[in-house]
């Protein structure tokens, strides 16, 4: 059974410590956090971050957004838009290779990837012969390096072998199944119908068509879920063998996201229930020997990302988690998002605004931040503390006047996290223990000097 991974206190008393410190925040799946990034970002400042990507000539990774699914799933909080229209599907697509085409000319084709992944919306809702066509320029334009790694989500709903050929022809050896619980009643409450059998169908041919890893996402915390009916999908998940697996907490927000609001709140698990399915879910892929990766995915023994863990050198992104640390990234369609040394930059949200943005100007960059060193260091912190549990004062704090003195003082300010047993000392600060771990985002909050101005913002809770 894989060590530090399950709290050693009883329930309830973790129970006690989720009840005083569960609040709202940030995920931190970057820093600065989105909501500090500003609207209006400067196309020029964008240009010189692609410039930049060129002198440095370092493999970057890529996310490809493909924003249409076929049916609404009520829990989902992506941005994603409802079409049965190919045309709709096709003419975005042929924006997405024209803002494609812009960066390569930009760029002289003097970039290549490591790492390329196509989330979504489905990007398998995209008809097979326009998804080939897309990945073609891809690869063109911004070539790979050998073994880069290429990953896809995909609802299995809508997914045919003409997509998994066409996806494995091009080097794709990574497949992220959505499934989120099997129980039929769970399932219809969220308009997310798939069996047992047809997964395991499902699964069996991705790696008859080459896809050497599979990782199935679930979410705790939706209607109608119990103690028992959640152990009863982790056991069938289970039989599957994932390489890899995701579990989050559903985070309701039915004041933003609109259609959150059809889901029976009074049907969903408490507090207490949530913790237990988390809990259960961390000791029964303990039991099967999975490394826990991060606060909510899981990976095998011999996976990259488990190999990272021991390592010391996990990292993530928006694309998720990685075992190349600091990889820069470049976003394509509506919605996505680069990340660079100097900054973040993403693009406009709609479709259709989208569209017009590629037409109009062959950009479609809307919002953005550049980082200052402050914000390098702390990102640093941050990342290292959210994937490698080590709370400790980077080396560059050294290269911003008295930067080093106040987060010496922040870590320092943990103390009172020791006593409770989520944190214990660790060479000049703090190493995360297994139930320090629920709390990863508590423990991150004190270093984000955006969080005091962000009231306004509703985020989901740290729990």
């Amino acid at each position: 059974m894989t060590e530090h991974v399950v709290p050693a206190l009883p329930e309830n008393e973790i129970f006690e410590l989720v009840e005083r410190l569960d609040v709202r925040g940030p995920r931190y799946t970057s820093y600065p956090t989105a909501p500090v990034w500003k609207n209006h970002f400067p196309k020029d400042d964008y240009l010189q971050g692609l410039n930049a990507l060129v002198q440095r000539g370092k493999p970057i990774a890529i996310y490809l957004h493909l924003p249409f699914c076929k049916s609404r799933c009520l829990y989902c909080g992506c941005n994603s838009f409802i079409t049965g229209k190919e045309e709709t599907i096709c003419n975005y697509v042929d924006h997405l290779i024209a803002e494609i085409r812009n960066v390569g000319k930009y760029v002289e084709r003097k970039l290549t990837h490591s790492w390329l992944h196509l989330g979504g919306g489905t990007p398998t809702h995209t008809p097979p012969a326009k998804l080939a066509e897309l990945l073609d320029v891809l690869l063109e334009e911004v070539p790979g390096i050998a073994r880069a790694e290429r990953s896809v989500e995909v609802d299995p709903r809508v997914t045919t072998d003409e997509h998994l050929r066409i996806l494995s022809e091009r080097g794709f050896r990574r497949i992220s199944i959505g499934l989120q619980d099997f129980d039929e009643t769970v399932q219809k409450s969220i308009n997310r119908v798939f069996s047992v059998e047809k997964m395991q169908a499902f699964v069996e041919r991705c790696r008859s068509f080459g896809f050497a890893s599979v990782n199935i996402d679930m979410i705790y915390g939706l209607p109608y879920q119990t103690a028992d009916s959640w152990k009863r999908t982790l056991e069938q998940v289970s039989t599957f063998r994932p390489e890899r697996l995701a579990s989050f907490g559903y985070a309701h927000l039915p004041d933003k996201i609109k259609h959150q609001r059809a889901l029976p709140a009074e049907k969903m698990p408490t507090s207490r229930e949530r913790l237990g399915m988390l809990l259960d879910t961390n000791r029964h892929f303990a039991s099967m020997d999975y490394q826990i990766i991060g606060m909510d995915h899981f990976a095998a023994p011999h996976d990259a990302l488990a190999e990272a863990v021991r390592e010391g050198h996990l990292w993530r992104n928006f694309m998720g988690y990685t075992e190349i640390r600091g990889v820069e990234m470049l976003g394509f369609g509506a919605s996505s998002i680069g990340e660079m040394n100097e900054m973040f930059v993403q693009n406009t949200t709609l479709p259709k605004v989208y569209n017009q943005r590629i037409d109009d100007d062959g950009w479609a960059i809307a919002r953005g931040h550049k980082l200052d060193a402050d914000d390098r260091v702390r990102k640093t912190m941050i990342n290292d503390l959210m994937c490698n549990l080590i709370v400790r004062v980077p080396n560059e704090a050294d290269e911003v006047d008295g930067l080093r003195e106040k987060l010496a003082n922040i870590t320092a300010s943990l103390a009172p996290f020791e006593e409770p047993g989520l944190i214990e000392p660790y060479e000049d600060g703090w190493k995360v223990t297994a139930l320090g771990r629920l709390f990863l985002r508590n423990l991150a909050m004190p270093f984000d000097r955006y969080l005091p101005d962000q009231a306004n913002v509703t985020f989901s809770r740290t729990i």
